[in-house]
């Protein structure tokens, strides 16, 4: 089996942390890289699918792409996939804040118009409930590793030991704890106030914005979309 990954959408966040277990690095080493450069993202033309083949195995790739549009090798299970989902009313409020936070997004519309937009499958993305409820629907598959934001906060430890496992590396018990701290250490630099001024990384994020009315027709959007599916989240921690 190969043992190239590919790294589904979720936050920038995993994919230190999956590099910082794969690779045994710490959180300083990462902060002096560009952590792009070693994830490549698979559909963007910089540095293009040509480079990424000439990569040498195993492979780290990171992908925004729908499961049904991933490479062969993923659908066959020759490949590892890691898939993060976040619950979505945080995932709306980091989006927009993202969009304006960037020159080339430049969006300047309002939160409760870019949340309609967001409930009506409307954003460049696409929809994010026909995304994550189709990854969830292989989340059983020997090379598929389903993970939620919400738990790398909530038991770090444990997610930890899931991608030690999934990335088929080994620690003993004292490096494994090391690895945990790093990566407490990690996410505790990606999410300061100082690091991430508007609090993009934050598990409840949410409350700060929405309205009760915007709150009501979320979840009932939310019920009618996912009504079907046994996935959850933790919208509180």
């Amino acid at each position: 089996m190969k043992c190239d990954l590919v790294r589904m959408p979720g936050t920038g966040l995993l994919q230190e942390v999956v590099y910082l277990v794969s690779q045994g690095a710490d959180p300083d080493e990462i902060g002096l890289m560009n952590i792009d450069e070693q994830l490549p993202v698979l559909e963007y033309p910089q540095p293009g699918l040509d480079i990424i083949k000439e990569l040498t195995s195993p492979r780290l790739i990171k992908s925004h792409l729908p499961y049904r549009f991933l490479p062969s090798d993923l659908h066959n299970g020759n490949s590892k996939v890691i898939y993060m989902a976040r619950n979505p009313k945080d995932l709306v409020v980091s989006y927009y804040q993202f969009h304006r936070s960037l020159r080339t997004m430049s969006y300047r519309g309002t939160f409760q118009e870019f949340c309609r937009r967001f409930m009506n499958d409307k954003l460049v993305y696409g929809s994010w409930f026909e995304h994550v409820q189709e990854f969830w629907e292989h989340h059983m598959d020997a090379n598929v590793l389903f993970l939620k934001y919400e738990d790398m906060h909530k038991d770090l430890a444990t997610m930890v030991e899931q991608l030690v496992r999934f990335l088929g590396v080994s620690y003993d018990k004292a490096q494994l704890e090391s690895m945990v701290e790093h990566c407490h250490q990690l996410i505790d630099q990606c999410c300061n106030a100082e690091a991430l001024p508007v609090g993009r990384g934050r598990v409840g994020l949410w409350k700060d914005i929405f309205t009760v009315s915007m709150n009501e027709k979320f979840d009932l959007v939310y019920k009618q979309k996912m009504g079907k599916c046994d996935l959850t989240f933790d919208f509180y921690l």
